[in-house]
Parts: C-alpha cells; sequence; structure tokens
C-alpha cells in the first residue's frame, strides 16, 4: 500500500511557533496556508482512492482544498491526530523549558506529566490504524494530518529520504509493506 501523506497548511499558531497539539486552540489555516495547500493540490503527481483525514479544523480545511480535485470518500480518523501537549498546548515554544522542546524534536517526548501523550502512546495509535487500513482494499491512500504523526510514519517505515523538517502543506509518500 502507498500512503501519500499530507501536512495541513499554515496556521498562525505554526508562524508564532506555538505548541500546537490536538488540544487547545483550533484554528484553521491562514491565507498563506490556503495558498500553499492550492499549489500543493495542483502539483500532486498521484490520485488516492481514498482520503483519511484528522478532525481537526486545520486539516479539514486542508482537505476540503485538496478534494477539490480528486472527489473522493474523506473519512474522518481521529486516529490521525496530532499528539495531545496536555497543558503545553498553545504555549510558544520558548516558554517551554528546553530539554522538553528538544526531546520533541528529537522523537522522544514525554508529555504525560503535562497530561498529554508519550511518544509510545501516539505510535501505538498510529501503528493500530496502519493495521486496519492493510486490511481495506485500496492501495493508494491519502492522510491529511500532523507533523507529530508524520514524524513517527518515518521512524516506522524509513525510506531513502527523509527530510530534515517537515514543513506546512508537505508530501510524504511511504509504502506500507
Amino acid at each position: 500500500m502507498k500512503l501519500i501523506v499530507i501536512r495541513h497548511g499554515e496556521t498562525d499558531l505554526n508562524k508564532e511557533n506555538r505548541m500546537q497539539g490536538c488540544k487547545g486552540p483550533n484554528l484553521g489555516l491562514t491565507a498563506d496556508g490556503r495558498e500553499m495547500v492550492i499549489t500543493l493540490r495542483d502539483r500532486l503527481s498521484v490520485t488516492p482512492e481514498i482520503i483519511y483525514a484528522s478532525p481537526l479544523l486545520r486539516t479539514q480545511e486542508t482537505v476540503r482544498i485538496l478534494n477539490e480535485r480528486f472527489h473522493l470518500p474523506i473519512v474522518d480518523a481521529p486516529e490521525i491526530v496530532e499528539r495531545d501537549f496536555g497543558s503545553l498546548s498553545g504555549m510558544l515554544r520558548s516558554e517551554v523549558d528546553q530539554k522538553i522542546v528538544e526531546a520533541d524534536l528529537e522523537g522522544h517526548y514525554d508529555y504525560r506529566p503535562y497530561g498529554g501523550e508519550s511518544v509510545e502512546d501516539v505510535t501505538k495509535r498510529i501503528q493500530m490504524f496502519i493495521a486496519k487500513l492493510k486490511t481495506k482494499k485500496e492501495s493508494i491512500v491519502m492522510l491529511v494530518t500532523h507533523r507529530g504523526i508524520i514524524r513517527i510514519l518515518y521512524d516506522l517505515y524509513p525510506c531513502a529520504v527523509i527530510p530534515e523538517t517537515v514543513l506546512p502543506a508537505s508530501q510524504h509518500i511511504f509504502e506500507i509493506p
């Protein structure tokens, strides 16, 4: 199965470098974010058979723009929602203990002390979702999701080119055995 994974377009919280998890501020895209998604949509070279999207506003807005091209069923998938930062949600990264920010960037985060999730929690959630996808008939699937989810997918399914950063409105392709 081929996964075409799209990160949502830019939000004000991205621009401000805030912790943007699944709880806290649930903002839509900026005007620039919408333009980023339109540009991405128009240059996609693979056509999915179905689209799964995180239920958050930023991903729902992104998937609607993408689907103007494909006209496919969209399935809400809470399993691919961004990780939960707990009480750190919405905070500027500069306001958070830099050891936590560094652990997050290295994929070793644990937000459970703040009421959120650990990397293990999120990884299990994604693994269960992928196992469910493998039972479906589609061979080309699009996911519209978040940076944290995409970074875990790179850990689970390494490929030849792993980007240093996962930018808003970016495309990532994974071959799932």
